[in-house]
């Protein structure tokens, strides 16, 4: 007796100076899942030179050879988009169906053959237009099967964190670089090399990074592969996909929720899918089209014509501060995705869109307050990037398994076409300010309608959030 309690205090002395179980920090569950983001870094470079291009469509060309070609030519204006177009016709039907890694391949080489038409032909219209075909062929191939495997790729903690940086992020990045170089340059340079020649390095050194990690660190889906009967390479596939590079028990309760995803999956038919999918398509199909809005060609022109009228010739700096603010409202939020979670930044986001889009309806034109109009567009970036950074997120949750490629493409489809109609036209001084009226009305529609009918889906399994996606009505935050 006396042996055993002359044991406990010594015991209980141990017990209490043994160090506390590790706590699961951001830092570290990224550092262990960061093999995550390797998989899917070729997408995301593929992605940046997309956001060059989307922002030299929308005007942010100035010093491009072809600018009046872009304001004039329908053929110009149409070429991206139009390949962007079939690239993800053409992506939705491959997905789940063929590997990845070959598309993502494709997809580089055909972004190096672009920059490589930029830079050896600057002065050929017939060039750029067929290096925009090939940049936007390269990036409609791309987005659908990145978009829709991400979250079958990221575990539960940092899917909102991947999925954003994948998209929103490497997007905001590319028309971010668009306007630096933009901004920078001057035609009084004497130098040999012109500006469309920068945006052809600048799409050669995206594409070969984009070809070394596809050809290197891609991963196949665990979820594609489980659906087609092959458990054993899904296994193989998770364990590339953490650190460290061994099947634990936390690895096969990943392939057991990948199962239990793709069984719910097979036991719906096709048109129940679709069915369930109609309320998601609804909802990110209006989220994503409010972030066309927000740049165009219509946007470019208030820029130019606000600034212009501050200062006798129209300088650069409103550029840089453009694309930083859009740049920084994106990466702000990126962080947040999987802590606060999507659904109050894209309110918030969305609600000061508005509200800055109202106040530079009114303050547009008005001499006296052309700075302050300046400051409130400016402003109105930062949040548009904010708000829209969740778009990413929803697109690889909201769809059942089985229709998730096709309306992903749906979705993507459309954007295209509505960033075409308004980069085809430019607008008079009247259209500007009206413009940003519709454009402060529909955000606080889609602001008022989301309070009700956006989901909440930080930290739940996909089929988890796929079924409150599927609800018209969310309260949820």
């Amino acid at each position: 007796m006396s042996a055993k309690k002359s044991q406990s205090p010594a015991q209980d002395s141990l017990a209490s100076s043994s160090p506390p179980p590790p706590v699961v920090t951001f830092l570290r569950l990224g550092h262990k899942n960061h093999s995550q983001w390797n998989a899917l870094g070729s997408a995301s470079f593929v992605l940046i030179s997309g956001g060059m291009s989307l922002a030299w469509g929308a005007g942010f060309a100035v010093h491009s050879a072809h600018r009046d070609q872009l304001l004039l030519t329908v053929h110009m204006q149409v070429a991206w988009y139009a390949t962007a177009t079939l690239g993800a016709i053409f992506g939705a039907f491959c997905t789940h169906r063929l590997p990845q890694k070959p598309i993502y391949i494709l997809g580089s080489c055909l972004v190096i053959a672009s920059g490589i038409l930029f830079l050896a032909w600057p002065e050929s219209s017939s060039a750029v237009i067929a290096a925009r075909y090939l940049d936007g062929l390269a990036n409609g191939l791309v987005f659908v099967p990145a978009l829709s495997t991400v979250g079958e790729i990221a575990v539960n903690g940092i899917r909102g964190l991947l999925a954003s940086t994948v998209e929103q992020l490497a997007t905001n990045t590319g028309i971010l670089m668009q306007l630096i170089y933009t901004a920078v340059w001057r035609t009084e340079w004497n130098v040999a090399i012109v500006a469309d020649q920068v945006h052809g390095v600048l799409s050669i050194i995206y594409g070969v990074i984009a070809l070394a990690l596809a050809l290197t660190l891609c991963v196949e889906s665990p979820v594609h592969l489980l659906m087609r009967s092959n458990e054993q390479r899904a296994v193989v596939a998770l364990r590339h996909l953490q650190r460290p590079y061994m099947v634990t028990s936390e690895t096969l309760l990943r392939l057991d929720e990948h199962k239990l995803y793709v069984a719910a999956s097979r036991e719906m038919c096709w048109w129940l899918s679709l069915q369930k999918g109609l309320p998601p398509l609804l909802k990110i199909l209006a989220h994503r089209l409010l972030g066309s809005l927000c740049l165009n060609l219509v946007i470019w022109s208030a820029l130019f014509e606000t600034a212009s009228q501050l200062v006798s010739s129209f300088q650069a700096w409103p550029y840089v501060v453009f694309g930083v603010l859009r740049w920084c409202g994106c990466f702000c939020v990126v962080l947040l995705m999987d802590t606060t979670g999507r659904k109050k930044p894209t309110l918030f986001g969305t609600f000061s869109t508005g509200s800055f889009a109202f106040a530079f309806a009114n303050l547009f034109g008005r001499t006296p307050h052309m700075i302050t109009a300046l400051v409130v567009l400016l402003s109105l970036q930062f949040f548009a990037g904010l708000g829209q950074c969740a778009s990413a997120v929803y697109l690889t949750e909201g769809f059942p398994l089985a229709v998730k490629p096709h309306l992903v493409a749906v979705v993507y489809v459309m954007e295209l076409i509505t960033r075409l109609l308004l980069c085809s036209f430019a607008p008079s001084l009247e259209g500007i300010a009206t413009y940003f009226q519709v454009l402060g009305s529909l955000s606080m529609v889609f602001f008022l309608l989301g309070i009700f009918c956006l989901p909440e889906t930080r930290l739940v399994t996909l089929a988890e959030a796929q079924q409150k996606f599927a609800k018209w009505f969310n309260k949820d935050f």
